[in-house]
């Protein structure tokens, strides 16, 4: 039985994660803000703006996985709250790096997250790993995060990267918002919805952790499923995934660019992602193609 430690762990994804480990045999912690020796997962105290944590965390530990980092699109994005974005991510990279490295614990694989928003507005390119960041607020932060994570590389600790594209569930999420215009029976697109979104099921994300840790993967990987789609006919594809007749209306661009600002981009960027690299890896997808994933999640 390996054991392996999450920071943010009792997250949407990271819950997801934890219940897909101890089902696979593993002993899961988490890092949090309090101390919980008797939970499901016993949680360990870490506080990333002092840059303390738990020594005792890292006892025994074989694997440690970072999915910690504020919400891109939880608040609108002032300065302030754009440098609370990149220093979750960043600061609590570099305190487990810190820490491992303080400690001497060499884990058989340091897994994090980061983001397709790597890639930027790319519109029609299909974007493998090795194509090269975009510009803009989300792709500097994704570069500054996988920067960090380069600090646990150099203490010679094999490390995994998952460039996560938009996870689907329907109680969280980029989904849930999606879903609530059908409440009124519409289902709203984006601008000119020809934008290209690489979304995953959230049980193929965690699956792909769970590969990973298994196979001991090392590198950077697209964590999307293989087949992109446009945003509008993906909105069109809601309603009758609900079993309703949706009218499919556009929001346009300069509306969001007053009601979002700059962070219009989380809708209106284009990242068509090649999931070659994890298919080649061994990885095979649950639901490669959004109707499955959709009859899964809605149906």
């Amino acid at each position: 039985m390996s054991v392996v430690l999450i920071g943010g762990g009792s997250g949407f994804v990271g819950m997801h994660l934890s219940r897909r480990l101890q089902a696979d045999g593993h002993a899961v912690r988490h890092l949090s803000r309090t101390a919980d020796p008797d939970a499901t997962f016993p949680t360990y105290v870490w506080d990333v703006k002092k840059g303390t944590i738990d020594d005792a965390a890292f006892q025994d530990v074989d694997y440690v996985i970072n999915l910690a980092g504020a919400g891109i699109a939880d608040e609108r994005w002032s300065e302030e709250r754009k440098q609370v974005i990149i220093q979750s991510r960043t600061e609590s990279t570099r305190l487990l790096a810190m820490t491992l490295s303080r400690l001497q614990v060499t884990p058989k694989l340091y897994l994090s997250a980061s983001a397709i928003g790597y890639y930027g507005d790319r519109g029609e390119e299909i974007l493998t790993e090795e194509a090269s960041p975009g510009d803009g607020f989300l792709s500097r932060s994704c570069i500054l995060w996988e920067e960090a994570v380069q600090e646990v590389d150099r203490l010679g600790i094999p490390t995994f990267v998952n460039r996560t594209g938009i996870v689907l569930h329907p109680d969280e999420g980029a989904l849930q918002k999606m879903l609530i215009p059908l409440n009124v029976w519409t289902s709203t697109y984006f601008g000119d919805g020809q934008q290209y979104y690489s979304w995953i099921h959230i049980e193929d994300l965690i699956g792909i952790y769970a590969f990973a840790l298994e196979n001991n993967l090392v590198g950077t990987y697209n964590g999307c499923a293989p087949n992109p789609v446009r945003n509008k006919p993906f909105a069109a594809a809601l309603g009758p995934a609900l079993h309703k007749n949706a009218l499919v209306v556009p929001a346009p661009e300069a509306a969001l660019k007053v009601a979002l600002g700059e962070m219009r981009h989380t809708v209106l960027d284009s990242a068509r992602c090649s999931a070659a690299k994890i298919e080649a890896a061994g990885y095979r997808f649950a639901y490669p193609e959004l109707s499955q994933a959709l009859e899964q999640l809605l149906g």
